[in-house]
């Protein structure tokens, strides 16, 4: 019998979230460290599994998520327990579609001191919609799960989500300030370039941009 629990929802731009499941002994969390990204951005998506009682070994990670996010090659990286006694994190090569990625292994020994811990990064293309939720999930591969010796859970709606907001539109003409355009025809008629002065108080003092008048 598979246990789902829910933890924290989405609290804004840049706030990581949290979701939780159960199956048998194991215990799963994924986190997303940027809930509501931006077109452009990247976000890193964490697994980690813990089990208690007697040893489990973790064979298979399986995380779905949205098509319009792109793998950053690299990126899938595994951290568990090395036979010298010391948590050792190494980069996989993971099996990819247009919407899983998958990380297999012989079996990363797994109970409550000795976590294994998947991480994987995405960008957010522009193909994906803003204002959207797109969700996220997991399936797992274990021995000793609870409900059988070779053992596998699917969490396909675990989450955690994220929804999408559209990239900052830069202005061409004072990429500086992405809201209001510089008016090309201010003051000065000299039509030099000029540099922008230091800044004080807090304000720019503009030295000529516009040429002398």
């Amino acid at each position: 019998m598979i246990a789902l629990a829910v933890g924290a929802s989405a609290l804004g731009a840049g706030v990581a979230t949290a979701e939780t499941a159960t199956s048998g002994a194991y215990t799963f969390t994924r986190t997303v460290d940027n809930a509501s990204p931006k077109i452009g951005d990247t976000i890193t998506y964490t697994t980690v599994s813990k089990k208690s009682g007697i040893d489990g070994y973790i064979s298979r990670f399986t995380e779905t998520h949205a098509a319009c996010l792109t793998f950053v090659p690299g990126s899938a990286k595994v951290t568990k327990f090395h036979v010298g006694g010391t948590m050792t994190e190494t980069t996989e090569t993971p099996e990819l579609t247009a919407t899983t990625l998958e990380v297999t292994s012989a079996g990363w020994i797994n109970n409550g001191s000795k976590p294994v811990t998947m991480k994987t990064s995405y960008t957010v293309t522009a193909s994906c919609a803003p204002g959207t939720v797109y969700g996220s999930g997991l399936a797992v591969g274990a021995t000793v799960m609870g409900n059988g010796f070779q053992s596998s859970a699917n969490f396909a709606n675990l989450g955690p989500s994220i929804t999408v907001r559209a990239a900052d539109v830069v202005d061409p003409v004072d990429p500086v300030d992405p809201v209001g355009p510089v008016d090309p025809t201010g003051p000065g008629t000299g039509g030099g370039t000029g540099s922008l002065g230091s800044l004080s108080g807090g304000l720019g003092s503009l030295s000529g941009l516009f040429g002398s008048s």
